[in-house]
């Protein structure tokens, strides 16, 4: 992965930026990994197949800056 490239990625539905979760490995291609990222104004995730290099320049990416937003509200009582 070059260093120009951007580490982001936007949810297909709404735009906006996604955020990192994890990555694992992808149980039929063993040279990808299977990395989630989620959308918090959509409350949704996205999984997608990318190379190792790939996965853990977004891991590293998104390793400084802090803790996710807080999930949208559930609208149940506690």
């Amino acid at each position: 992965m070059s260093d120009e490239q951007e580490t982001t990625a936007r949810c297909p539905k709404c735009g906006e930026q996604l955020i990192y979760v994890t990555s694992v490995p992808h149980p039929r291609s063993p040279a990808m990994q299977r990395t989630t990222f989620v959308c918090y104004p959509c409350n949704r995730t996205w999984s997608y197949a990318l190379t190792p290099a790939m996965a853990t320049a977004y891991a590293a990416a998104n390793a400084d800056k802090g803790e996710p937003p807080p999930a949208p509200a559930s609208g149940y009582a506690s």
